[in-house]
């Protein structure tokens, strides 16, 4: 009888260690991000690269554009690929605001690629 009181008690110390880790966990998940106000507050030409830098995507895969800079703000539609080039306007934490231009129909994107994924390369313009 007295084996079964400390495996009971035993489960029920267990039981309550891991519900505390999941709520632990879930406490330092991310919640939602509001990325109209991110983009804006993050956006505009503080901090910009002055001159702007090259830089080539790399990596596997497609590097998604994020409408602002957190993994939560992806727009799925617009995206580059190894080997692309772009142009780097801004840093913020883990991310760069860049500037990509399709060779085939001349069309513009602008948006946030994770840092990670890029290569700068020098300053565009040469000597300024």
């Amino acid at each position: 009888m007295k084996a079964r009181k400390n495996s009971a008690k035993r489960l029920v110390v267990l039981g309550l260690v891991v519900g505390a880790g999941v709520v632990a966990a879930h406490a330092h998940a991310e919640g939602p991000v509001d990325c109209r106000k991110l983009g804006e507050a993050t956006g505009g030409p503080d901090d910009n690269f002055r001159p702007p830098l090259s830089a080539t995507v790399i990596g596997q895969g497609r590097a998604y554009f994020h409408s602002a800079p957190d993994s939560q703000c992806i727009t799925k539609r617009v995206f580059i690929v190894p080997g692309d080039s772009v142009t780097v306007y801004k840093p913020y934490k883990n991310w760069y605001q860049v500037m990509y231009i399709n060779g085939k129909t001349g069309a513009d994107f602008e948006g946030w690629v994770e840092a990670g994924r890029l290569k700068t390369g020098d300053a565009m313009g040469g000597d300024q």
